[in-house]
């Protein structure tokens, strides 16, 4: 069968620490076959040794309560981490806080890899083709996909939830997968309601590292959407680029309302979001951007704008933050907003 939405409407409730039912799919939903990155995958039984690089894509396995079939992790940072998955990064092995290389992966006796262009993947290392030369199935993060076809379309929340439902299907559990769906759109729902009707859009800068010039989500990234969502406008939406850099003077022309500054917790430059802020106010001629006049920063964490279970949360947190007055009665509500993390 091919991964599609099912139609039985009877989902499993999505709980604050994902415990879900017995998995228990259909006698005939293997073989399964899904697309990654445009080509056909199938598989006759569910991995059972599956690595998994970066946290976004390790909290979805921990999210579909897929733990028991992970052998291994790679480059996950241990501050910002979810605290509800601290039991289960101590369960599965962690190949160390940089993405995985070929040789400690291949020492895991790994059945099936999860991970991304750039995320991992790379032509001259660990990659789709490579693994199939050793018998070893893949799948790779839709978004990334770009990183090797700059074709694509920008990338989208309907294209993640792609990910999840291959995911569901590849480890015979679709209907976990559809319930963090309709969670998650349930959730999006709700934002988009709260949201004022006759206000423009605020314009926004998604900044994650760089000092030289600054980095961040660019028009093919997943955050145009995002940022959308909360009623917010990526000032580089029409760059047509994936996570990449722009100039200062570029930058300062944009005039950004606010500035959504990614945390990558301990991973990449090591910076901490605060870090990151307080150099931006020290950049020469940033002092005419708005939202440095103004001070308007919102820090997110990685997971929060890369497609992954903590997107919704960003969405929110964002929305929250620039409209107070309309989400008042939600912030610091279960299930609202940035969820606990590890110090």
């Amino acid at each position: 069968m091919s991964a599609t939405e099912p139609t039985d409407s009877a989902l499993p409730p999505v709980t604050s620490d994902f415990t879900w039912p017995e998995a228990n799919p259909p006698a005939d939903h293997y073989p399964v076959t899904v697309e990654s990155c445009g080509e056909p995958v199938t598989f006759d039984v569910a991995p059972q040794r599956a690595v998994v690089n970066d946290d976004n894509m390790i909290e979805l396995m921990f999210a579909l309560g897929l733990t028991e079939q992970m052998a291994a992790y790679a480059a996950a940072g241990p501050r910002l981490r979810l605290a509800v998955f601290e039991d289960d990064y101590a369960a599965v092995p962690s190949l160390g806080g940089d993405y995985f290389t070929l040789e400690p992966t291949l020492g895991a006796d790994p059945d099936f890899v999860f991970s991304g262009w750039n995320y991992g993947f790379d032509a001259d290392g660990i990659n789709p083709d490579s693994l199939a030369e050793l018998g070893i199935a893949s799948y790779v993060l839709a978004e990334s996909c770009r990183r090797v076809d700059d074709t694509l379309a920008p990338a989208s929340i309907a294209e993640w939830y792609g990910d999840v439902r291959a995911i569901g299907d590849i480890f015979g559990v679709p209907d976990r997968a559809e319930a963090l769906i309709s969670n998650w759109e349930e959730r999006l729902a709700r934002v988009d309601d709260l949201l004022p009707a006759d206000t423009q859009p605020v314009s926004a800068f998604s900044y994650g590292w760089g000092q030289d010039a600054p980095g961040g989500g660019l028009g093919l990234t997943i955050v145009p959407e995002l940022f959308r969502h909360a009623g917010a406008v990526s000032v580089f939406e029409d760059l047509l680029e994936m996570w990449g850099t722009v100039s200062w003077e570029a930058f300062v022309e944009s005039q950004p309302e606010v500035i959504v500054v990614t945390d990558y917790g301990n991973a990449g430059d090591g910076q901490s979001g605060e870090q990151k802020i307080e150099f931006l106010k020290t950049v020469e001629g940033v002092d005419t951007v708005p939202a440095v006049q103004n001070g308007r920063f919102l820090v997110l964490p990685q997971e929060a704008v890369n497609p992954g279970i903590r997107i919704v949360d960003g969405v929110e947190a964002l929305a929250a933050y620039l409209y107070p007055d309309e989400f008042t009665d939600l912030v610091g509500t279960s299930g609202f907003g940035l969820s606990e993390v590890t110090p």
